[in-house]
């Protein structure tokens, strides 16, 4: 009887061993969650946009996509990694310079043409799509853009701290006495 104790003991301290590692993740992606809802890492805030065109909206959350991008990239046995795969993450993480060399675009443009007008819409106009025909012939439309050098502040959102080492301490520690007591 007292192996058969011992036995369940070791299956389900075991079991909780194999959940850990989505645990821990977890704990650092929401920890992550948690600097752009405060807008700071480590309680320390991060810089402020210097234009006042966007003054109302949250740092580094513009669509969301850098936000809702933070997740569990790998996992094994004995580790977890987090990280994010947006191209423009580790900028503004780390912060650095951003260079961009002039550069010239060309396109065709209408794609559409405008119809006789009144004909929809109330006087409007209604707009048809071109042929190809009309397409070789349309006007060549170009667009300029000048050299730029920008320094993207630091405004770190994932990364070590003591503080999350702490939160997942004590994630790990909850989550093996409620497995080991049950």
């Amino acid at each position: 009887m007292p192996n058969d104790r011992i036995t369940l003991f070791f299956s389900k301290l075991q079991q909780s061993m194999a959940d850990l590692p989505t645990i821990i993740g977890n704990e650092a992606v929401n920890y992550t969650l948690d600097a752009f809802e405060a807008q700071a890492w480590e309680s320390v805030p991060w810089e402020a946009r210097k234009s006042k065109k966007d003054d109302g909206r949250a740092l580094l959350v513009k669509s969301g996509t850098l936000k809702r991008s933070v997740r569990i990239i790998s996992s094994s046995p004995s580790s977890v990694t987090i990280g994010t795969d947006v191209i423009y993450a580790r900028v503004h993480n780390d912060g650095g310079e951003i260079s961009r060399a002039a550069r010239s675009e060309t396109f065709v443009r209408p794609r559409y043409e405008r119809g006789k007008k009144g004909a929809m819409f109330g006087g409007m106009g209604a707009f048809r799509k071109m042929t190809r025909e009309e397409k070789t012939v349309a006007p060549v439309k170009g667009q300029s853009y000048k050299a730029y050098n920008y320094r993207m502040p630091r405004r770190q959102f994932i990364g070590n701290t003591p503080d999350l080492r702490e939160r997942v301490h004590q994630a790990v520690i909850t989550e093996l006495r409620l497995k080991l007591k049950g």
